[in-house]
């Protein structure tokens, strides 16, 4: 249950937010590197490592907070160094819930949850977009649910609530793990709002004139480096969306209101019908899936 904590001593020391890709670790002193930079999806600094503590970090780093659709909140950083993820907050009538983190929270942006009702479950898609989890979870003591399969990076967090595959925290939000970028990577599907919040399954390139509409989408094992996804976890990421009602995208980066399920199983199924890439696909050379 929210608040049991067998062994907290790990979460009382203090955080250490990494400027090259905002992973932030619990140490007794700043870390000597970082793990994630060094994971082969990313890169390590070149000038060597900088972290920054919670204060530094939200002087650092102004957080912004906007209303995208009814119901729905996005928190971002800017300006801000690092990937820069963004979080949404989803207000239902059975809770709230947070999926992926920014960089960090301000303290009015906290306070901004606070009065929309707290944070009920917590969640997010995988690693490159945990962020300020540790600051949400502190404040708000919500259920943290993630995928067993990325445990070993959630040394900075107490998880209350693993799952295998499948789990539905909220009625009519439900987390699906997709693996393939990381092996626990997840979505999440809010079915009233036909939305799958994609983490970094897939990537989109905007349009500058209209910032929720994808020009190209693209599915990476690891984007930095551009390297491809294999045949067999396309084809799991397609089963995945394949059964779940969507009209809309969103990353932790962009939010694309003009692909959905059928332009997704579209690019799946190139991809599966030639040898395996990583470029951006113009989405109007796709032809959706019914």
């Amino acid at each position: 249950m929210p608040g049991y904590l067998p062994f907290a001593g790990a979460l009382a020391l203090p955080a250490f937010v990494c400027d090259n890709c905002g992973f932030w670790q619990r140490h007794f002193a700043a870390p000597p590197s970082c793990p994630l930079c060094l994971d082969a999806r990313h890169v390590v600094p070149q000038e060597g490592w900088r972290f920054r503590g919670v204060a530094e970090a939200q002087a650092s780093f102004p957080c912004h907070w906007a209303e995208v659709e009814p119901g729905v909140w996005k928190f971002w950083n800017e300006p801000v160094t690092g990937i820069g993820p963004s979080a949404y907050l989803i207000v239902t009538p059975d809770g709230t819930m947070g999926f992926e983190g920014c960089p960090v929270f301000s303290e009015a942006a906290l306070d901004h949850i606070a009065s929309l009702g707290g944070m009920t479950i917590l969640s997010a898609s995988h690693p490159h977009s945990y962020g300020a989890l540790p600051q949400l979870q502190d404040r708000f003591d919500p259920e943290l649910c993630l995928p067993a399969a990325d445990f070993a990076w959630s040394a900075a967090l107490q998880v209350s609530w693993p799952y295998d595959d499948v789990l539905e925290p909220l009625p009519g939000l439900t987390l699906h793990r997709t693996a393939g970028h990381f092996d626990g990577h997840a979505v999440l599907h809010d079915r009233r709002r036909g939305i799958v919040f994609c983490g970094d399954a897939l990537k989109f390139e905007l349009d500058p004139d209209d910032p929720r509409r994808a020009l190209t989408i693209s599915a990476h094992k690891a984007f930095v480096r551009g390297v491809p996804l294999t045949h067999a976890e396309l084809a799991r990421y397609r089963a995945v969306f394949a059964a779940l009602d969507f009209h809309q995208t969103w990353t932790p980066f962009e939010q694309a209101a003009n692909v959905g399920r059928g332009e997704v199983l579209a690019l799946i199924d190139g991809m599966l019908a030639g040898r395996p890439h990583a470029y951006p696909v113009p989405v109007a050379e796709l032809n959706p899936v019914a």
